[in-house]
């Protein structure tokens, strides 16, 4: 009993100190996961504070794969399909020829400065020639610094990617390293090229297909079962889970494969996405620390001082010449970067776990020098970290690729109306000094959008055209989810709302009961058999969106329609001019 009390204490305690820890790397503008690495050392049996004896490399590796697949998944959910779209080309040419070119050059550089064996020297650069999708997705995005989409979209691909190539490639080193060793012992040669190619092909192509099948299980099972809602998050890990292990059991990318999961998951419309997804941030920061935390108790200080200097060579060599080299060669011929936007690129080529993952293979394997390896990963993780991602923000700016992220909602969530592409409520504060005696009937609102309430001082206001906007006011708008980017540009605090007024040049005036049905037939206007059934008032409104204001104008084909009298949210009468050329 006292030593399942001494293991809840530690726990609690690497937990406690480890959410501190993401407080204090806010203040001092460090990467939080830095801190909780170094937290790990700290605990570990080097350590000054608890002493923590961890040298269980198998159990690491799981306990590692089993959080990358996490963040991988939850990195893929909040990953859109157009996003994937505009970026996945570059993405995954980085993914794979990058991953490959980076290798190649740090690999030589290796073998030139350390004289250490050709495939050793390219085992060096195998481990560290992937970017990490945990260090990746912690430090971008809605997590961390928000960059232009060109720029931010590619590295996130590119992280979530690009774990096959580098599995496949410390893999096949590793057997041509064994096969050399068992082939000077006098056993028969194990390592064929035919299986190394086999075996990148089913990486790549099992990762795929099993996470298309998954991803489109998983977001079936979501919309025709009904279960308790906190069991939702619970139904989407286990889907995820189970396309990982049978696509990793075939020799495919289970990471590509949960990665493709979250994603067609994360882009379904259903309801329960809500319930999804808090459940999810909380696994996924677990996930981080859990495995940061356990990857700083594995390594062991004075080992590391030992290979410090070496694995800071190697760390300068990545980031200063591998990694550009290969981010240029990918794509600046191909693809429309800018040379700041490329230099950018390169300097967030971010290490994390990943390195050090693949850095335990060899100590598995029982390879030579596998605890110069280890060592030498973990350095360049440390570097990359506290040199490279501590540093994103500032180098952004620098290189203009810097997006501040535009005014969210203050709080949202799904109305349970519809089961498919259901209606949501936004709640957002009026912040910039303009919207002061803005009138709400001059904001122009996405049609599909309705204001339902405006709160002022906890008073809760009924939205009318005519009322006057004060900075602190809490609009709740309901609409759909696709109308959130347009919301928050409305809202965005540095942009102001502007009101436009067309002055009325008809010389004809309609009635807003007017019959649609009639207007067309006089006016020779072609209509659809829905808008045959509106009134002028309800067409204009359909199509304007928004609460109408006098001097809205909509012109369909030759015919223009002024609004020139209204009654709260009512349009009364309407000004008809027929243009002389289709405007």
């Amino acid at each position: 009993m006292d030593q399942l009390n001494h293991i809840m204490l530690i726990i609690g305690l690497l937990l406690s100190c480890s959410i501190f820890a993401s407080r204090i790397s806010s203040i001092m503008g460090l990467p939080v996961l830095l801190l909780f690495l170094i937290l790990g050392m700290l605990f570990g049996e080097n350590g000054f504070l608890l002493e923590i004896q961890f040298s269980n490399y198998n159990l690491a590796f799981y306990i590692a794969n089993l959080a990358l697949a996490v963040i991988i998944f939850d990195g893929g959910c909040q990953t859109s399909y157009f996003t994937f779209k505009t970026s996945s080309k570059p993405a995954i040419i980085l993914s794979t020829f990058g991953v490959l070119i980076t290798t190649l050059i740090v690999g030589a550089l290796v073998y030139y400065i350390f004289k250490m064996s050709f495939f050793e020297s390219l085992l060096v650069g195998c481990m560290i020639g992937s970017t990490d999708a945990g260090a990746v997705f912690s430090l971008l995005g809605s997590n961390g610094v928000s960059l232009k989409n060109k720029v931010q979209g590619p590295l996130e691909i590119e992280s979530a990617t690009n774990d096959p190539m580098a599995i496949f490639l410390t893999i096949t080193v590793i057997e041509i390293i064994k096969s050399g060793v068992s082939t000077a012992a006098g056993g028969p040669e194990t390592f064929t090229m035919s299986n190394a190619l086999l075996f990148f092909l089913k990486q790549f192509s099992f990762g795929i297909v099993f996470g298309i099948l998954f991803g489109y299980l998983g977001r079936m099972l979501l919309n025709a079962i009904s279960i308790p809602n906190g069991l939702y998050s619970l139904l989407v890990l286990g889907v995820a889970f189970t396309g990982f292990a049978i696509t990793s059991a075939m020799d495919g990318s289970g990471f590509l494969a949960i990665f493709i999961i979250g994603m067609i998951i994360g882009n379904t419309t259903l309801k329960q996405l809500r319930y999804i997804r808090p459940v999810q941030d909380g696994l996924t920061w677990l996930s981080q620390i859990c495995l940061f935390l356990m990857l700083g108790l594995l390594v062991e200080p004075p080992n590391l001082l030992i290979h410090a200097v070496d694995g800071l060579i190697v760390a300068c060599i990545m980031a200063f010449l591998a990694r550009p080299v290969a981010v240029f060669l990918c794509l600046k011929l191909l693809f429309k970067f800018s040379t700041r936007e490329l230099l950018f690129i390169s300097w967030v080529g971010l290490r994390g776990s990943v390195p050090i993952v693949l850095a335990i293979y060899p100590i598995m394997n029982e390879i030579p020098h596998a605890d110069l390896f280890f060592n030498t990963a973990f350095v360049v993780v440390i570097f990359s970290l506290l040199v490279q991602g501590a540093t994103i923000l500032p180098v952004a700016k620098f290189f203009d690729v810097y997006a501040p992220s535009s005014t969210a909602p203050v709080s949202k969530g799904q109305m349970g109306i519809t089961i498919d592409d259901d209606y949501e409520i936004f709640n957002y504060e009026v912040k910039h000094k303009s919207c002061q005696d803005q009138l709400l009937s001059e904001i122009k609102f996405p049609n599909r959008t309705m204001v339902v309430s405006v709160f002022r001082k906890s008073m809760i206001l009924h939205p009318v055209s005519r009322m006057k906007l004060k900075k602190g006011d809490i609009i709740s708008i309901i609409g759909h989810s696709d109308d959130e980017l347009l919301l928050n540009t409305i809202f965005n605090s540095d942009t102001p709302i502007k009101k436009v007024h067309y002055p009325y040049s008809g010389d004809i005036l309609l009635s807003g009961e007017a019959d649609m049905t009639e207007i067309a037939e006089k006016y020779g206007l072609v209509i659809t058999s829905k808008e045959q059934l509106l009134t002028l008032g309800d067409f204009l409104s359909y199509h304007l969106g928004g609460i109408p204001t006098v001097g809205d104008r909509l012109t369909v084909i030759d015919c223009r329609f002024t609004i020139c009298e209204v009654f709260g949210s009512q349009i009364i009468k309407v000004g008809f001019e027929k243009l002389e050329n289709n405007i």
